[in-house]
């Protein structure tokens, strides 16, 4: 006779079967994914998709021209502004006018326009943020999950820059991969081995700069 927490062997047998089935087929359907969070060095996901964290990792990104910010100035809404930076490097807010912002950090350019309103405004209080990095992106393109444009404020290799793309997709040609730099005047291209890269080939390991096409074919 069975007590109140006894089941059949048969049942138990059964749960166990099904439970390992799902395991095994979580694991197999995830382990594409985790090559390639691997390779993002443990991060996933598109950059572009989440400025202000990325933003937050790179606390010392220097603004530059094409840049999106939003100037802050506590308990004045008529002098909070979203602004770009101009072709100049400027950027052009209220009461200020024409304000130099590329070259500067968040920071800096906040401690700079805190002091500037102190003659106009009673215990100004200014904090800047990144809303959209566009003067420093790489960009990849072809046969990746997320094609487009991707700021570029730390270093990033070829591999990671795939994974944040979410990775090659089935029909990918992962040997013929390659990147463009510079001009058309003077254009650069190098070729791009995927599957060597993950073997742990050094020569695969290109870094990218600002302006850098990745070609997915």
């Amino acid at each position: 006779m069975l007590s109140r927490h006894s089941y059949p062997i048969s049942t138990v047998l059964l749960a166990l079967c099904l439970s390992g089935s799902a395991s095994y087929a979580q694991a197999v359907a995830s382990a594409e994914p985790s090559v390639a969070a691997a390779a993002a060095g443990g991060k996933s996901g598109r950059v572009a998709a989440d400025v202000s964290q990325t933003v937050g990792a790179g606390s010392q990104f220097a603004l530059g021209v094409a840049d999106v910010i939003r100037v802050n100035v506590w308990k004045s809404a008529d002098l909070t502004q979203t602004v770009t930076v101009g072709p100049d490097g400027f950027v052009s807010l209220p009461l200020l006018g024409d304000v130099h912002a590329a070259g500067l950090t968040a920071s800096q350019l906040a401690r700079d326009l805190t002091q500037k309103l102190s003659s106009y405004v009673v215990n100004a209080q200014v904090t800047v943020s990144v809303v959209d990095i566009r003067s420093r992106q790489v960009f990849v393109t072809g046969q990746v999950g997320k094609p487009g444009a991707y700021p570029l404020i730390a270093p990033i290799t070829v591999l990671q820059l795939i994974a944040q793309a979410g990775g090659l997709t089935t029909f990918a040609d992962r040997k013929g991969i390659f990147v463009l730099r510079g001009s058309k005047e003077d254009v650069q291209k190098m070729k791009f081995n995927y599957t060597s890269a993950l073997r742990g080939d050094v020569k695969q390991n290109i870094s990218l700069e600002p302006g850098d096409t990745v070609i997915v074919p």
